[in-house]
C-alpha cells in the first residue's frame, strides 16, 4: 500500500475550489412526482425480445455511457494523499484489482466511508484525477468544519457491477472482499458498519444496485450522477446486459421499494441520454429522492459541477445515527 498522486487529465475548469453551498441548489434537489413525467413512456411488460447488436445500437444513437478511455498522466493532484493498493480478487476471476482511498488532511482516528462506483472506460483512480478532485471537494467541505469522511474507490472493469457471463461480479467483490478489506486494513483506519454510495453513469447504475442489495440501515445514504438506467427490456447493449434473462434479473425497474429507507440523492444534466429513463425510474421511489437537474451532457464538466453536492448530501446522511 503506497500513498501516490492520482492519474489527472488537463480540464476545461479547476474542480479543487470551494464547493457550493447545498442551499444554492435546494430548488434543484425537489421529489418527483408522477405527474413530473407525465408523457414518459413506461417500460414494455411484453415478454422481452433479445437485445438489440451492440454496434448497431452505438452506430444508431448516442451512446453516453461510452466514455473515452482513460489516458495516463502522472502529473500530481495537489490535495489530500491517495493512498493505493491491490488484492487478488476471487469474484473477479482471480485478477489483480486496484484500489484508492482519499482521507481529508488534518483528520486523525477512524472514519465512515463511501465507496466509489466508477463509469465505464474508467477506474479507480478517475474521480480523483484532475477532471473531477473529489478528494478536494470533500477537503473544502471538511474545513468547513462538516464532519469527516473518507473516499474509497475500486475498479470493477467494465462489467456494469453485475454478475456476467463469464462469472466475473464486480458486485459481490464489493461487498464479500473489498468493503472487509477496508474494515480490516488498520492503516486506512476506516469503518464500514455504516457506508456511502457514489457512483456515476455506469457506476451510477452500480451504486444504485448495491443500494438496493444492502438495504437500511448499512447504507446511509446513495448518491448518483447520470446513472447508466436501461429503461426497455428491449433496447439495451450487450456491454450492459447479457442476454434478456440477465435483463430482468439485474435492471433497477421494478426495485424503487429498495430504496424506501434510503436517502437518495439524483442528479442528472438535461441533455443526457439517460434523462428519460432517470425521471421514469425515479418517479416511482416512495417517498421521492431529491433530484437535481440543470443544463448538461453525459461528460465531466457536468460531473464535475455537482459535485459539492453530492459531497453536502453523503456528509450529512453519514452524521446521522
Amino acid at each position: 500500500m503506497t500513498p501516490t498522486s492520482p492519474a489527472p487529465e488537463p480540464s476545461d475548469a479547476a474542480a479543487g475550489g470551494e464547493p457550493r453551498l447545498w442551499t444554492r441548489r435546494t430548488a434543484l434537489l425537489t421529489g418527483l412526482s408522477a405527474a413530473a413525467v407525465a408523457g414518459l413512456a413506461a417500460c414494455s411488460k411484453d415478454d422481452p425480445k433479445p437485445a438489440v447488436n451492440e454496434q448497431e445500437l452505438e452506430e444508431n444513437q448516442r451512446a453516453d455511457d461510452v466514455l473515452p478511455a482513460e489516458p495516463q498522466d502522472n502529473r500530481p493532484v495537489p490535495g489530500p494523499p491517495i493512498i493505493t493498493g491491490t488484492f487478488n480478487s476471487q469474484k473477479m476471476l482471480g485478477r489483480p484489482t486496484k484500489w484508492a482511498v482519499a482521507r481529508p488532511n488534518g483528520v486523525t482516528g477512524k472514519l465512515p466511508v463511501v465507496v466509489i462506483l466508477h463509469a465505464l472506460n474508467t477506474n479507480e483512480r478517475t474521480i480523483f484525477s484532475r477532471k473531477l478532485q473529489m478528494q478536494n471537494v470533500l477537503q473544502s467541505y471538511v474545513d468547513e468544519g462538516n464532519p469527516p469522511f473518507a473516499l474509497a474507490a475500486v475498479d470493477g472493469g467494465v462489467n456494469y457491477w453485475h454478475k456476467r457471463a463469464n462469472g466475473a461480479d464486480a458486485a459481490a467483490m464489493v461487498l464479500d472482499e473489498f468493503l472487509p478489506m477496508l474494515a480490516g486494513n488498520s492503516e486506512l483506519r476506516l469503518s464500514t458498519d455504516r457506508i456511502g454510495l457514489h457512483g456515476w453513469s455506469m457506476g451510477g447504475y452500480g451504486a444504485l444496485r448495491l443500494a438496493a442489495l444492502v438495504g437500511a440501515p448499512r447504507v446511509a445514504a446513495v448518491s448518483v450522477s447520470s446513472p447508466a438506467l436501461w429503461g426497455d427490456p428491449n433496447l439495451y447493449p450487450t456491454r450492459a446486459f447479457d442476454s434478456p434473462e440477465d435483463y430482468q434479473a439485474n435492471s433497477l425497474f421494478g426495485q424503487q421499494k429498495a430504496f424506501a429507507k434510503i436517502p437518495l440523492l439524483i442528479t442528472i444534466g438535461s441533455s443526457d441520454q439517460f434523462f428519460t429513463y432517470t425521471r421514469q425510474w425515479a418517479a416511482d421511489l416512495h417517498p421521492p429522492a431529491a433530484f437535481g437537474t440543470t443544463a448538461g451532457a453525459h461528460g465531466n464538466r457536468y460531473w464535475r459541477s455537482v459535485l459539492p453536492d453530492h459531497v453536502m448530501f453523503l456528509g450529512r446522511n453519514l452524521a446521522r445515527h
